[in-house]
């Protein structure tokens, strides 16, 4: 039996000039286990808004459980027994304490106070946020908002919960224990819908749609889905490490899996780990004259209020010129307080920050300049777009900079092609028509426009298409080749695993610094809960087989 059914459906943001969705037409059965991928622009997003009646079709229709979700009379029963978790958490939290935000769904369904409250503890104890039941959600990390929505979600108890990217901006415990509620929810029946752009995620599914131009391109189960990504962009770790290995990729495999097939069939350990471990560079020693440092750095949010928050205490670190540092620990970690240290966005309240020699809380320090020197982007880079057309946006930094004509042109035009947005095809188009990977990517071309010695991401990836992470993975490491300094905060440790030193957050305080073989190697410890790249989970459970 379908619970959602699209025909022939077809919708155009406002000035993007092309349809997010396209004739789509797709039924989604009750007690589904969905998976939605697709390039940054191919309509998953737009299709989950139009389900619920957020936005109504140019043309078509969508029905779910029998009800026209264009009809403003059906949106109650609708998102009743259907609840969406946003991409972007803030855009759906109501109020300013997490309990009653959690509240707000159930208390709409016109629930009692007891049923109100049970189901209010329920969610916050299934996302790990009832410490945080009496904090304003604008206290919480970008995490822990993700969290939040997703309570809220699940306090409405639907048939039907659509997550857009729920993941994305979660720490891997953080992520992995979302992903066994899914997978929870719905062995009970619960619909579920994951647009994800991680396709280890996908396979999980028991059904994935791949969307391209706002047409489904793909429909199949995840064993099919491996075989037609036949190795590109995206292509899970374990399913890569098979295939080196000279097995046949299983859909969902973990290492521990794969080490007993590699043992079983034969395979010789020393020369798959080599084929499948993530090149990284070599670590790099302490510099003398670094580009950044902290001192002793902490900082407290609303000091010396009832409200304060410590978020960092006695960090110390140097990263060498010239060097590319991964910053990862889990939510509410710290990770992106000592990018905005770096930037000098916020000052310490105790110890010292250097950038590239300067302390930017040193008398008659040139605070614009300094910023310019190593922009920072922010994690939600694309709230902090203003103009109205792309190209414009671009072209603020460099414009400020003194750069006018020709010159001001190719700054922009460069910037824009390093990350994948063609300067003729999006410089006229409106900022806020583009997708969520497609603001993400100008945003930062925005900072790139600046040419700036050194460059601070809070998450750069986040939201990303598997091919658009690529790009930018590719750029950071270009730009660290051509002598740049990047530091960058991250959740995935495949990509920690790409840089030349990685700190490691732990509640605030720095836990270990150093080369990511090192770290992930025979220094981990499981307690800093930040996972290892999938190699070297590989490298481990392949130990404890020849040790057996």
């Amino acid at each position: 039996m379908s619970l959602i059914e699209f025909r022939e459906l077809s919708f155009s943001w406002p000035g993007s000039g092309r349809p997010a969705v396209d004739s789509l037409s797709l039924d989604i059965g009750e007690g589904e286990y969905l998976a939605i991928v697709g390039p940054n622009g191919s309509g998953k997003s737009s299709i989950l808004r139009l389900m619920t009646g957020l936005r109504v079709p140019d043309s078509g229709s969508v029905r779910v459980a029998g009800l026209d979700a264009s009809n403003p009379d059906n949106w109650r029963n609708i998102r009743s027994s259907l609840a969406l978790v946003f991409q972007s958490p803030l855009d759906q939290v109501v109020s300013t304490v997490v309990e009653e935000d959690v509240a707000f769904g159930p208390e709409n369904l016109g629930l009692g106070r007891s049923e109100i409250g049970r189901r209010v503890d329920e969610a916050l104890e299934v996302v790990g946020l009832s410490e945080e039941r009496r904090s304003p959600p604008h206290f919480l990390s970008a995490g822990q908002q993700q969290r939040l929505a997703v309570a809220g979600a699940l306090a409405m108890r639907p048939r039907c919960i659509a997550f857009d990217e729920a993941t994305a901006m979660l720490d891997p415990p953080s992520r992995l224990s979302i992903l066994a509620l899914m997978d929870r929810l719905n062995a009970e029946g619960v619909t579920i819908i994951h647009v994800t752009h991680d396709m280890t995620e996908a396979v999980r599914a028991h059904r994935i749609i791949r969307l391209e131009s706002g047409k489904i391109a793909f429909d199949g189960g995840p064993g099919r889905f491996l075989e037609a990504l036949d190795g590109g962009p995206g292509f899970p770790p374990a399913a890569r490490g098979a295939r080196k290995a000279g097995l046949a990729p299983i859909p969902g495999e973990d290492s521990r899996g794969l080490a007993a097939r590699m043992v079983a069939a034969g395979s010789m350990p020393g020369a798959s780990m080599q084929a499948i471990s993530t090149s990284t560079p070599a670590g790099l020693g302490w510099s003398p004259d670094p580009a950044f440092a902290l001192e002793a750095a902490g900082y407290a949010y609303l000091s010396g209020t009832g409200m304060e928050r410590r978020a960092i205490s006695a960090v110390s670190y140097s990263q060498p010129r010239g060097s590319l540092l991964a910053i990862v620990g889990h939510t509410g970690s710290g990770k992106s307080t000592v990018l905005q240290l770096l930037n000098a966005l916020s000052r310490p309240s105790e110890g010292r920050v250097l950038g590239f020699g300067e302390d930017p809380a040193a008398p008659g320090t040139d605070l614009r300049r300094f910023r310019m020197r190593a922009p920072l982007a922010i994690q939600r880079p694309e709230s902090a777009l203003f103009e109205q057309y792309a190209g414009d946006d671009v072209a603020f930094g460099p414009r400020n900079q003194g750069l006018s004509g020709e010159a001001l042109v190719a700054r922009v035009r460069s910037a824009m092609e390093r990350v994948g947005l063609s300067f003729d095809d999006f410089r006229d188009r409106r900022s806020r028509a583009l997708s969520g990977g497609e603001r993400r990517r100008l945003a930062l071309a925005g900072v790139l426009a600046l040419a700036p010695e050194g460059l601070l991401l809070d998450e750069p990836t986040q939201a990303l298409d598997p091919e658009g992470r690529e790009l930018v993975l590719k750029l950071l490491l270009e730009l660290v080749e051509a002598g740049s300094t990047l530091a960058f905060s991250t959740h995935s440790m495949e990509e920690a695993a790409l840089a030349d030193l990685v700190a490691i957050l732990r509640k605030g305080e720095l836990v270990a610094f150093g080369p990511p073989d090192e770290l992930f190697g025979n220094s981990y410890q499981a307690e800093w809960g930040v996972g290892r790249p999938f190699a070297f989970e590989l490298a481990s459970e392949l130990a404890k087989l020849e040790a057996s």
